[in-house]
């Protein structure tokens, strides 16, 4: 576990990225400046989506791995980093933004699903056809 390196969710994030060009998705943007970093944004619709990984935001999926040294550690960081998930939704709503999160296990699993709630949170104008 010491190994362990945060890099951005890279991998979740290209996948991502492919999925949405191949939807032809348009309008987001990445690296935009907003509380908590958002993966993805949508400025004009005013719609932040964060992809959080599984171990790292303390999913219940069955992917998660519990590190048996320093579990302490780890217990702590995952529940810091959940907090920190609710103060900067409540942050951005506050600013007039909408907020998704997916987790990384159901967009591998099922990325049409994920597609189908984007375009639900999405105007037309922000997919093209």
């Amino acid at each position: 576990m010491s190994r362990i390196r945060g890099s951005g969710n890279a991998t979740t994030e290209l996948r991502l990225i492919a999925l949405l060009r191949a939807a032809r998705v348009t309008g987001w943007r990445r690296r935009y400046p907003l509380p908590g970093k958002p993966d993805f944004t949508f400025p004009l619709s005013r719609l932040a989506l964060f992809v959080d990984g599984c171990f790292w935001h303390g999913h219940d999926c069955g992917r998660n791995l519990t590190p048996k040294r320093n579990a302490a550690f780890w217990q702590n960081k995952v529940a810091r980093n959940q907090r920190r998930d609710r103060v900067v939704g409540r942050q951005l709503r506050a600013l007039g933004w909408r907020v998704i999160r997916v987790w990384e296990c159901a967009l591998a699993r099922d990325p049409s699903r994920f597609l189908a709630r984007l375009r639900r949170r999405l105007p037309v104008a922000g997919i093209t056809r």
